[in-house]
């Protein structure tokens, strides 16, 4: 006799423990799992949510204040408005007003005096004069303008020492905002203790001098004789 005929119940369907077949759950046990999940969540609806009222109002007063801070820092959107050397509006919405800038200045005379005239304003011994305590800054503003804009060749004396140096017409390539930052700056830096310099001073000498070239300083002390300690 053959297995099967020994074991007639292996053609028999096998049950699980829940009395179900191996087919799977019943048609009754998926219907009440498909009926559990509905309850358990919302059924999808047609159309848009409604975006919560509080992003809405977020957003509109980000769009306030984004057009606020436009309408106060924008300069217009003129190009002067993003110049740091540009002159200042007034307060009350008039002329420009330009107002001497040490701080500029400082940052100026780095870039286009500091290679001889030394960032502590000492100068090179022999070579170039110091710009500290000497009245050829601290004096006449139309000579240290002059000096500045047509510059300097020929034997200098300051403080006692003499220099024989060659300084470059440095003003040429500046405007005039910036040559009076520069001159403020030198003015009132290292303990010398000058006036500022306006940018309508360093237009005046430019229009008397020209396009004139380097002073020798004994001329430039002609027009201008050095100040009495």
């Amino acid at each position: 006799m053959n297995d099967r005929n020994r074991h007639p119940d292996n053609n028999r369907p096998r049950r699980g423990p829940s009395g179900a077949g191996s087919e799977g759950p019943s048609d009754g046990r998926l219907v009440e799992v498909h009926s559990q999940l509905s309850r358990d969540k919302d059924e999808p609806a047609e159309g848009f949510s409604l975006t919560p009222i509080f992003i809405v109002f977020l957003f509109c007063g980000f769009g306030f204040w984004a057009g606020l801070y436009l309408t106060q820092n924008s300069g217009n959107f003129a190009p002067s408005a993003f110049d740091l050397n540009a002159p200042k509006a007034s307060l009350a919405g008039g002329p420009v007003v330009f107002e001497p800038d040490a701080a500029k200045g400082e940052t100026l005379f780095l870039a286009n005096c500091a290679a001889c005239h030394q960032a502590t304003g000492l100068g090179v011994p022999g070579a170039f004069p110091p710009l500290v305590k000497s009245v050829w800054v601290t004096g006449s503003e139309d000579r240290l303008v002059k000096a500045i804009v047509a510059g300097l060749a020929g034997e200098i004396e300051v403080n006692g020492v003499k220099y024989n140096g060659n300084m470059p017409n440095i003003g040429a390539g500046l405007k005039d905002g910036q040559i009076a930052h520069i001159a403020t700056y030198v003015r009132q830096a290292w303990g010398n203790v000058a006036e500022p310099v306006m940018d309508t001073k360093v237009a005046e000498v430019r229009k008397a001098i020209g396009n004139r070239a380097q002073y020798n300083p004994a001329d430039l002390l002609k027009e201008h004789p050095l100040e009495a300690k």
